[in-house]
């Protein structure tokens, strides 16, 4: 049998996944446009300081190449905050 907070663990760390894809694309969205409104040759995308993606000028349009190791640390760091949340909320409402 599958206990609540196993469940309501699981639903936190889905949802801190789906922030950071979220926050991800809205980055490399981002990045995107500034390196076009820039034309700089490259261009680093960070969230927190952490490089997940390479922007590289060829001709007239940008390539980008995923950090797959930097986006799956990223992921992990929005998880772990969502699971931290979840878990504060639960305690608050239990001293309630």
């Amino acid at each position: 049998m599958v206990k609540k907070k196993n469940i309501r663990i699981v639903i936190a760390l889905a949802v801190g996944f789906v922030l950071a894809m979220i926050c991800m694309s809205i980055a490399i969205y981002s990045g995107y446009t500034q390196a076009y409104r820039t034309d700089v040759s490259t261009l680093t995308v960070r969230i927190l300081g952490i490089p997940i993606y390479q922007l590289t000028q060829t001709g007239a349009k940008y390539t980008g190449s995923s950090m797959g190791p930097y986006m799956g640390a990223v992921c992990g760091i929005f998880m772990i905050l969502s699971v931290c949340v979840e878990e504060t909320i639960r305690n608050m409402h239990r001293r309630k």
